[in-house]
């Protein structure tokens, strides 16, 4: 049996999910509320003791970080490659997706943070905030929320991850070697990017355009034709009835 912990299809969900459906493997989605804090909860916490998502569970056994999770599911699930046959390729291959996990993805998410957590929270009580941040496993996520949630950051710090958001754009733009970033094969580097780069032509326009990434915005529309993207991008939450039955079951 095979079953994804995730959230809405963007970031690391979207990225573990965009394997599964290329591949076309039956699996058990459980959609998780990020903003609520159900990450957090206790019964989460068993499966990943960080209390982070994506985690895939298969056969009884945990494996959580996003770029492992799709090494395992590309091996596991062999029949639609998703990596490099070659040593080289594969090594070019994760050249990209370590990029994606040590520079661009930092930088992208704690923008993202500072611009969406806020809001998300703000109708928390001081105490009612404290009591949710106070179930994060990892101390670096609780500084996280709460520096996001008071817009603690400073002008100089957003102005520098911007830089490394456009750092990233500029380098996709000059690395891309062909339909998509290692030629002629779709690999996990294409959806590890992609993962970071949606709705960025939207939100991030000063960055992602075509005048001045143009190579990006060609993959982007690629990307974006692809049936199983449509499909995972389709992923909604179950309704509310539904979620709070789970709960309890839980």
């Amino acid at each position: 049996m095979l079953e994804l912990y995730h959230g809405s299809p963007a970031a690391n969900s979207l990225k573990a999910l965009l394997p599964l459906k290329e591949k076309g493997v039956q699996y058990v989605s459980h959609y998780m509320n990020l903003l609520e804090f159900e990450q957090h909860e206790p019964w989460f916490v068993k499966i990943n003791p960080n209390g982070q998502v994506p985690a895939l569970v298969h056969d009884g056994r945990t494996i959580t970080e996003s770029t492992v999770i799709n090494e395992y599911v590309d091996e596991t699930f062999a029949e639609v490659p998703l990596r490099p046959t070659d040593p080289y390729g594969r090594a070019q291959m994760r050249i990209w997706t370590k990029f994606v996990d040590e520079y661009f993805c930092p930088a992208l998410s704690f923008l993202g943070w500072h611009a969406m957590i806020w809001s998300a929270v703000k109708h928390l009580t001081p105490e009612e905030f404290e009591a949710r941040v106070a179930r994060i496993p990892l101390k670096e996520q609780r500084d996280k929320w709460r520096e996001s949630a008071a817009q603690a950051w400073t002008e100089e710090q957003l102005e520098d991850w911007r830089r490394r958001v456009r750092s990233s754009i500029e380098r996709m733009e000059q690395g891309l070697r062909g339909p998509w970033m290692l030629g002629e094969q779709f690999t996990l580097a294409d959806v590890s990017l992609f993962a970071m780069l949606i709705r960025m032509p939207e939100y991030y326009a000063d960055m992602v355009n075509d005048r001045d990434s143009p190579r990006v915005i060609e993959w982007y529309g690629r990307m974006m034709s692809r049936p199983a993207v449509k499909e995972t991008l389709a992923i909604r939450p179950p309704a509310d009835a539904e979620r709070s039955r789970r709960s309890v079951d839980r």
